[in-house]
């Protein structure tokens, strides 16, 4: 019995992370060339239902998930451009952003559909979940990452390509350079503006497929102002915060939140709590840990980056 839930928990913290995860490390990569996204959530609610939606359109996951992604990038293209061309402010660029995908999403669910709160896309392909024979008779391994979707898994091999795009390319370095000082980094012969866009369009492919793995896996889309996303974006960015530009120490922070969503589900199963207080605990959890690093980090004094 114990060994079970242990298993449910573990598998529990690995698929609730995805999203998070995914977000965050397209967080890290504008926050890397010096623009803090905050309009994370806003590209997760737009790239969750053009996935899903021309899934069921089209019946093609790759379709769908390619739809999704797509949407998110040009969302970064268009925020990135208004931010640098127009000099309009990033955190009210990101806010608009999070504000128009809500609005937006709901009204195309009523317009398209003709229904409001939960649109069920019944003819929508699901992604499969997968088995991996070789880790099947491990104990705990397989619990933890055995039995996921393709984008599960997808965000891991993600985060190892982007550590080593960000510590072992010209991109990276260049990225770090614009972050530190865009001044210094043009006067380098650096194109500023090239590593921003080229940043805004990953952090869409990031967010595209955090979207994608909300609503796809399911065939639904929940609009609204709550929303598909729940406020992931924003713990996102609370990853990156304490992530420290470092994509492995992203994806062991994602991890934490997504215990401490296991946790809460343990809870409301096994107790009387209000279900309402728990699907606040992740966001405590953020509030405390995110208190917690920035003390250690006051204490500690600045350090370069790394694990």
């Amino acid at each position: 019995m114990l060994y079970n839930q242990i298993n449910s928990f573990l598998f529990t913290i690995f698929a609730t992370s995805t999203p998070i995860l995914l977000a965050s490390q397209g967080g890290l990569l504008t926050g890397l060339s010096g623009m803090f996204n905050v309009g994370l959530e806003g590209m997760m609610l737009m790239a969750a239902f053009f996935s899903v939606f021309t899934c069921n359109a089209t019946g093609s996951l790759v379709l769908g998930m390619g739809a999704g992604v797509g949407v998110a990038m040009l969302v970064g293209l268009v925020m990135v451009f208004i931010t640098n061309r127009l000099k309009a402010d990033i955190f009210v660029v990101g806010i608009a952003t999070n504000l128009l995908s809500t609005g937006l999403t709901t009204f195309l669910g009523s317009w398209l559909l003709g229904l409001k709160g939960t649109l069920l896309f019944k003819d929508a392909p699901r992604l499969a979940l997968l088995d991996i024979p070789l880790i099947r008779n491990i104990p705990l391994l397989n619990g933890f990452l055995n039995g996921h979707h393709l984008i599960d898994y997808l965000g891991i091999v993600l985060t190892i390509l982007l550590y080593l795009i960000v510590f072992y390319t010209t991109f990276g370095r260049h990225s770090m350079a614009v972050g530190i000082s865009p001044w210094v980094a043009h006067a380098r012969g650096i194109s500023v503006d090239k590593i921003r866009y080229l940043s805004y369009l990953g952090c869409g492919l990031f967010c595209g497929l955090a979207g994608a793995s909300l609503s796809v896996p399911i065939g639904a889309f929940m609009g609204g102002p709550v929303g598909m996303t729940n406020g992931r974006g924003w713990l996102a960015m609370a990853v990156v915060v304490i992530g420290n530009n470092n994509p492995l120490r992203v994806l062991m922070v994602a991890w934490a939140f997504g215990a401490i969503s296991a946790v809460a589900d343990i809870i409301q199963a096994t107790t009387h709590f209000s279900p309402r207080l728990l699907m606040a605990f992740p966001f405590i959890g953020a509030l405390l840990i995110t208190m917690l690093y920035s003390m250690r980090k006051s204490k500690d004094g600045p350090k370069t980056s790394g694990l």
